[in-house]
């Protein structure tokens, strides 16, 4: 697994792989509606364009092929930590993670913060973060339940 920057022309595929995930993974834990508001079946391509170019994620490929992808903000907020539907539980995640870790200690972060769903919060917990509350937060009318949560890189 190689995991680096995120290269103009990439957000097709990182679109891709957005929607497939949410549609396919985290509808274990969020109804219909939810998936389809958070993956809707129509993107508006520039924002879409707009928001990858501005986060600068990280990507992670096998053979490459994009199997995952995760940004780090200079604040310390992980922003899209989304691994591809097919390789759920076998690397993706942890070298992401890895790289997210070792980027924030390079840039001396104190803490580390995302917004985390529940499909995501296990994996969090398992690398240090805790929760720091409940949230219910929504998209249009559309409300969904996720969590605040932090890591001390200290």
């Amino acid at each position: 697994m190689l995991v680096r920057r995120y290269r103009p022309g990439e957000e097709l595929e990182l679109w891709e792989l957005f929607y497939n995930t949410i549609r396919t993974v985290n509808s274990r834990d969020y109804s219909t509606e939810q998936v389809q508001t958070w993956a809707p079946d129509e993107m508006n391509r520039e924002k879409w364009h707009a928001r990858i170019a501005g986060m600068n994620p990280f990507v992670c490929e096998v053979a490459s092929e994009i199997v995952g992808y995760a940004a780090l903000i200079e604040t310390g907020y992980i922003d899209h930590f989304y691994v591809h539907h097919q390789w759920q539980r076998q690397g993706v995640g942890n070298s992401l993670v890895t790289k997210i870790f070792e980027t924030a200690n390079g840039l001396g972060l104190s803490e580390l913060t995302s917004d985390v769903s529940i499909t995501a919060k296990p994996f969090f917990e398992s690398k240090g973060f805790e929760v720091v509350a409940p949230q219910e937060v929504s998209i249009g009318e559309v409300l969904f339940r996720n969590y605040k949560m932090r890591k001390s890189l200290k």
